[in-house]
């Protein structure tokens, strides 16, 4: 996790989408295998896909990939979801929110979708009781916003 929290955090420092998402592709790999290995199935499954995702975005916004992952998302989460582990839809929803910003072409748009997404996934790491998973999300959520403000705000004043 502390490997992934490195390639999390330089993820959104660059403004390049291509370095952007070779740095997430690392870092997905590794916390998926995070969620494995606390026997959070539908998580860690969840966040495979979003490797193929992140290889996905390296190459195209198109949009017609997003809803294939979205539907991928969906159909994962139907076939490992638990009904006594109802906060799996947190990470689904928030998941959702982040693929719908790693298809934008507009960078300023996929950062702040990607901040929702990532805040609900600090949540989901708290239900779950994952304090590394609260860490790695929090220096992802901390990245985006010091990632946003030298490339967005910083230049306007």
């Amino acid at each position: 996790m502390f490997i992934a929290m490195g390639f999390d955090f330089l993820s959104l420092q660059f403004k390049k989408r291509e370095y952007t998402f070779l740095c997430l592709i690392v870092s997905a790999s590794l916390i998926s295998t995070h969620y494995f290995l606390l026997n959070k199935v539908a998580a860690g499954v969840i966040v495979s896909i979003s490797v193929l995702r992140f290889i996905t975005c390296y190459f195209t916004t198109n949009k017609k990939y997003l809803f294939g992952f979205i539907a991928l998302n969906t159909i994962s989460l139907f076939f490992t979801y638990k009904y006594k582990e109802i906060y799996d839809l947190i990470i689904y929803v928030g998941l959702v929110v982040f693929i719908i910003g790693n298809f934008q072409a507009d960078n300023k748009l996929m950062r702040k979708l990607m901040m929702i997404g990532t805040s609900m996934l600090i949540v989901y790491n708290a239900i779950i009781f994952s304090p590394m998973g609260i860490v790695t999300e929090g220096t992802f959520l901390i990245s985006n916003f010091l990632g946003y403000y030298r490339h967005y705000v910083r230049k306007i004043c």
